[in-house]
């Protein structure tokens, strides 16, 4: 089975990976099989989002044990028809995650590490980011890139589409069990809201999940 892992917060949220080896034909087959929608509406035909698009549904029965309708709200933040619960997706290539939460929203980001992230730095990290953050480092620059990405999707863009100006994440503030790194953010939108970004590297990808901290109950350490 490709689900890699399911990972837990102490929020609540649940984080489920699924590490793409399929083809379009096997996905589809696997769909068939448990009588899900075909991916086509709404898709183009780029093989690219229908492997994402195929690889949702069946991550979704997985994750709820039965199909669910999903769809997107107008701001493009994804829905299940199931009250008070909320979702965020990622993909990266050769992988799709989904956060799971049943009383508040969340954003979750995934990003694959390359050194594309270091040629695109100036576009996600603020002046002051930009020396926190070592210019030649890629795995350091990709927990900032998707921190940024993750707070963007629990606010659904309501920040502002500016990672650079709109969001600001702080230092490292702690290294937790199996690998979890919290740190302190803010987003322009809800000035004076402590935010907390929990992020880890899994096999060459990093994934980061943006939460409100009072929502942090349990504690992190």
């Amino acid at each position: 089975m490709p689900l890699l892992d399911t990972l837990y917060y102490p929020d609540g949220t649940s984080v489920h990976l699924w590490r793409r080896t399929e083809t379009i034909g096997e996905l589809e087959t696997a769909c068939s099989r448990l009588e899900l929608p075909p991916a086509d509406a709404g898709v183009s035909r780029n093989d690219k989002r229908k492997g994402e698009r195929l690889v949702e549904m069946l991550l979704l029965h997985r994750i709820f044990g039965r199909n669910v309708t999903f769809g997107h709200a107008d701001s493009g933040a994804p829905r299940v028809d199931i009250a008070g619960c909320h979702i965020s997706i990622s993909h990266t290539p050769g992988w799709v995650c989904i956060a799971r939460n049943d009383s508040h929203s969340i954003g979750v980001d995934i990003e694959r590490c390359s050194e594309k992230i270091l040629r695109v730095r100036e576009k996600f990290l603020n002046s002051g980011e930009l020396e926190l953050v070592p210019a030649g480092d890629i795995p350091a620059n990709a927990l900032a890139w998707t921190a940024k990405e993750a707070l963007y999707k629990l606010f659904e863009g309501r920040g502002g589409a500016s990672l650079a100006d709109c969001y600001s994440i702080g230092e490292c503030v702690q290294v937790i069990n199996k690998g979890y790194i919290v740190r302190e953010a803010k987003a322009e939108c809800v000035q004076g809201e402590p935010l907390t970004v929990i992020s880890r590297v899994v096999s060459g990808a990093v994934l980061s999940l943006a939460v409100e901290t009072k929502y942090l109950i349990h504690t992190i350490l």
